[in-house]
């Protein structure tokens, strides 16, 4: 992918973003600001949603101008759940207008592949979202129930957007033979397997994504969607989760320990 709209057709990523927004503003209502995040230990829960509301705010303009754009610094003036809950719904209603109104093909910058459409915003703002939905769920001893089609788009997400970008920074995945991770709610499989030519490319994989099971992989991971999801954005680990390991245990379990996301 070089910033084009996902290849999902299953997820109306704009209706998904306001309905995870939604949640999280709830959310942010019943929860103490002052509680840490379990799974983001050095926030609290009002620094989890100013992040959250200033990255909405930032990717609103950079979909307006087409352009990058400086990251936002705004605050809520009250300390009250419900009134930063409001002061959130109201960053995530100006993105959500910005995202319906703008064409999803036009032309506009992006962090992962610099020039693309302003689609990639779509769907990078609904998993934003989604994963801060599951740290504000945690930090509110709540469970998050994530819909298998939105969960495979965000195991797709990552694999084909962030680890590029994570090896663009140094944290090389360096596979040396293909390694395979099937949703087993959706029929979805990712095969990672290292180029032919791994030199030119530092040893960065490719990633195909297929629908359906793949038995030809040696080294295999299978769970459900909402499963990998978690498992790739750290937000659990293997040994906690409901994983089917096929193959070489201590090289999966590597995989999963591997900087995938920022």
């Amino acid at each position: 992918m070089n910033g084009a709209l996902s290849s999902s057709t299953e997820v109306d990523f704009v209706e998904e973003f306001a309905a995870a927004a939604e949640r999280f503003a709830v959310a942010v209502a019943w929860t103490d600001q002052r509680a840490v995040v379990p799974t983001c230990p050095r926030w609290t829960v009002r620094q989890l949603v100013v992040h959250v509301a200033n990255v909405h705010a930032w990717a609103a303009t950079v979909v307006e101008t087409g352009r990058a754009a400086h990251e936002q610094d705004d605050e809520p003036s009250s300390s009250r759940p419900r009134q930063v809950s409001q002061w959130y719904a109201g960053k995530a209603e100006d993105l959500y207008e910005v995202l319906r109104s703008t064409d999803p093909g036009r032309p506009c910058w992006n962090f992962a592949f610099g020039l693309g459409v302003a689609g990639f915003w779509r769907r990078r703002q609904l998993h934003e979202t989604t994963v801060h939905l599951l740290d504000l769920d945690a930090a509110g001893g709540r469970a998050t129930e994530l819909t298998p089609v939105v969960a495979a788009d965000g195991v797709d997400e990552v694999l084909t957007v962030f680890l590029p970008r994570m090896h663009q920074r140094g944290h090389v995945l360096g596979l040396d033979r293909p390694l395979a991770l099937t949703a087993t709610d959706t029929g979805d499989t990712w095969l990672l397997a290292p180029r032919p030519r791994a030199a030119a490319t530092g040893g960065l994989p490719t990633v195909q994504r297929r629908r359906s099971a793949t038995s030809a992989v040696p080294d295999r991971l299978e769970a459900e969607a909402a499963t990998l999801y978690r498992l790739l954005w750290g937000r659990s680990a293997a040994a906690d989760a409901d994983v089917s390991f096929h193959g070489d245990h201590s090289r999966l379990t590597a995989f999963l320990g591997s900087r995938l996301v920022p």
